[in-house]
């Protein structure tokens, strides 16, 4: 009877095991610390603050704009993202201006780094912007970046949806994915038609366009990857 109990137990084991296999696994984001994370910052911009906290990554804007770049150990091949959080304060700018000239702040843009085959060569390592830089050394050796595909918490309804290459830079392609209810909570999940090779995670919050300051609180970034088993 205990040997039957024990080819039970074993089963049901298995099975869990083909099922989580067959289902692939979800990555979370560490944001209650900041070990593992890279705070940068960009030429005469003055940079966000950054603290872990028990409800999540907190970044504070004041005028100010920088990234949090989580590289990824292993390149994952991500099929979706689901993010969740709160925006203390809010952005001064009108919802029909939004992501134009003079008044390109998002509260929060998440990006997903693709790698490709794209690099620098000599000359553009000389004049590229540090970010530019910092970007391309995600890549391992031999290979190069694609895009970065952000995924943005816009101030209209009426801009979910839209999409664009951002005019500054054609490594930026943003989409407007959701906007917070009325108590500055937001939450959004994005399903890929194909599973993305994925270097890194790429946090932006813009306050230094509009001026504006206020607080992002990240309570959730998870990476959905596609099962081992795929090729």
């Amino acid at each position: 009877m205990i040997q039957n109990g024990m080819k039970v137990l074993l089963a049901v084991a298995l099975a869990g095991l083909v099922a989580q296999f067959a289902l692939g696994a979800t990555f979370n984001l560490p944001l209650g610390r900041t070990i593992s994370w890279q705070f940068m910052s960009y030429r005469k911009i003055p940079p966000n603050t950054f603290s872990a906290t028990p409800a999540g990554l907190e970044i504070g804007v004041a005028s100010s704009a920088a990234p949090a770049v989580f590289p990824l150990t292993n390149q994952l091949q991500v099929t979706e993202l689901r993010v969740s959080g709160k925006i203390t304060g809010s952005l001064k700018v009108p919802p029909d201006k939004q992501g134009q000239k003079g008044f390109d702040d998002y509260a929060i843009r998440v990006g997903l780094v693709e790698s490709g085959s794209r690099t620098l060569n000599w000359s553009e390592k000389l004049i590229s912007a540090d970010w530019v830089k910092s970007l391309f050394s995600l890549a391992p050796r031999g290979t190069g970046i694609s895009k970065i595909h952000f995924f943005n918490i816009g101030t209209d309804p009426m801009q979910v949806g839209f999409t664009r290459t951002h005019p500054l830079s054609d490594l930026i392609v943003e989409t407007v994915v959701a906007v917070p209810d009325s108590d500055g909570h937001f939450t959004f999940t994005n399903r890929f038609a194909r599973p993305m090779n994925v270097l890194a995670v790429w946090i932006a919050c813009d306050g230094d366009d509009t001026k504006s300051t206020f607080a992002v609180t990240l309570n959730k970034v998870e990476l959905e990857t596609r099962p081992a088993s795929e090729k």
